[in-house]
């Protein structure tokens, strides 16, 4: 009994040393899985802040100051010349960049700016530090607003459901990871806001510099016409004056021309009707002249009828001598016909068993050539024929146009070509109000007729 008792006294305090080392390794555990994730997450704000880049980080504060200095100067810029804002902004940026833009703070914020839910990392007993976990994916950041409010769907410790399943709790470091990756995410949007505000700032700036040159010219121009405006009250002034004298000697003009205007209005109306009695009167005179001139036309025509008929007889009784020897007819003798009178029996004939060949006819002979009219206008006496020099016509000859039995006319040629002759209807001959343009015509030389 004795080393029973004994026995149980030693089990009891073995299990009460035992309990005793299991909480003191769970303490020691938790605390240094407190501390290693405090300097996990230390350096990760160090490293996303990039506080050792000291001297990069003094050139931004530099290149912000002469940003706000440029900005708080406000000194007139030429319209041609650079903007120094511009150019302070584009030094700053350029600061700013060397950091925001380097790898490693891209890759540092791209890793820690997540939203790392249940089981993203796991603590490694062995190597004694907080490890992603390759099977759960983290999320990006949405918004700024807590992720994980709602602890009925995620808990800080894992749940166990009545139906068995088991809802993942996400720690607090995770939560906390969380936080500080929404604080590092605002951090970046800040700066690029910022910086975009600047850009804003600058676009201003040039707007309102452009104002200010502008309103710098419009004073300048405002002076200047309130300068000339003065010039110009005096110049009206001396105006004004000179046109009042203008005026009143204007007036004076116009008085005497108006009284020069009734003068000759007057003499004009007195010439007006000296022209109409002299038209009269002119008018008169020429009628009493044509009734003289007719009379003595009615004369002299009488005259040449006579004068006419006369030499006419003599004429045929010269002809009718020479015909009879020499003798003379009595004076009371009539003649039936005028031997000058050509008779009307129509155009020349080819003789018989001659064929004209009018295709190869380089010459028109004393029969003529049969042909058309191409053109005629009566109006300028004027007609076309289609043939030319290539058929013998040349200008200056004079030929007889029969249409049918009957002399239509009698032409001069004025101009010829190859292929058509151009000429003009001689008046007081035949009909050539009967050519129509395709009339069928014979066009026959005319021949000097002589005794």
């Amino acid at each position: 009994m004795n080393a029973l008792a004994v026995l149980f006294r030693l089990l009891s305090l073995f299990s009460v040393a035992g309990l005793a080392a299991f909480l003191w390794i769970s303490s020691e555990t938790k605390k240094l899985q407190k501390n290693v994730f405090l300097d996990e997450q230390v350096k990760n704000g160090y490293l996303i802040l990039q506080s050792s880049k000291e001297a990069q980080w003094k050139d931004i504060s530099d290149k912000r100051s002469s940003f706000s200095e440029v900005f708080d100067d406000n000194q007139p810029v030429g319209l041609n010349d650079e903007n120094p804002l511009a150019e302070a902004l584009s030094n700053l940026r350029s600061s700013e960049d060397a950091i925001l833009r380097n790898p490693d703070y891209r890759d540092a914020l791209e890793a820690h700016s997540m939203e790392f839910g249940a089981n993203t990392f796991i603590w490694d007993s062995e190597s004694k530090i907080w490890k992603s976990n390759p099977g759960v994916k983290a999320e990006s950041i949405a918004s700024l607003k807590d992720p994980f409010t709602d602890e009925t769907l995620f808990p800080k410790e894992d749940v166990k459901k009545e139906d068995g399943s088991v809802i993942p709790g996400v720690s607090r470091e995770n939560r906390l990871r969380t936080v500080l990756g929404m604080f590092y995410k605002d951090r970046h949007d800040k700066f690029s806001e910022i910086g975009k505000l600047r850009a804003m700032i600058v676009e201003r700036d040039e707007a309102l510099r452009e104002s200010q040159n502008l309103f710098e010219k419009m004073k300048e121009q405002k002076e200047d016409w309130e300068r000339k405006s003065g010039e110009f009250e005096v110049k009206l002034g001396q105006t004004e004056a000179d046109l009042t004298t203008e005026k009143a000697e204007r007036k004076s003009e116009k008085e005497a021309s108006d009284q020069q205007i009734v003068v000759l209005n007057n003499n004009i109306a007195g010439l007006e009707q000296q022209k109409l009695d002299n038209e009269k009167k002119h008018i008169a005179e020429i009628d009493q002249m044509k009734v003289e001139h007719g009379e003595k036309i009615k004369a002299l025509g009488k005259e040449i009828t006579l004068a006419d008929a006369a030499g006419y007889k003599r004429g045929i009784d010269e002809m009718v001598a020479k015909q009879t020897g020499g003798e003379n007819l009595e004076e009371g003798t009539a003649l039936a016909v005028n031997p000058f009178a050509a008779a009307n029996e129509g155009p020349p004939m080819v003789p018989d068993g001659t064929v004209e060949e009018i295709t190869e006819m380089s010459e028109i002979n004393e029969f003529g050539v049969t042909s058309t009219i191409a053109r005629i206008d009566s109006r300028s006496g004027m007609l076309m024929l289609p043939i030319g020099s290539d058929r013998g016509l040349t200008a200056g000859e004079i030929f007889t146009l029969w249409k049918g039995q009957r002399e239509a006319a009698r032409i001069k040629v004025q101009s010829t070509d190859k292929g058509f002759a151009l000429a003009y209807i001689l008046p007081r001959f035949g009909e050539p109000n009967r050519l129509r343009p395709g009339d069928l015509i014979q066009i026959v030389p005319e021949k000097k007729k002589t005794l």
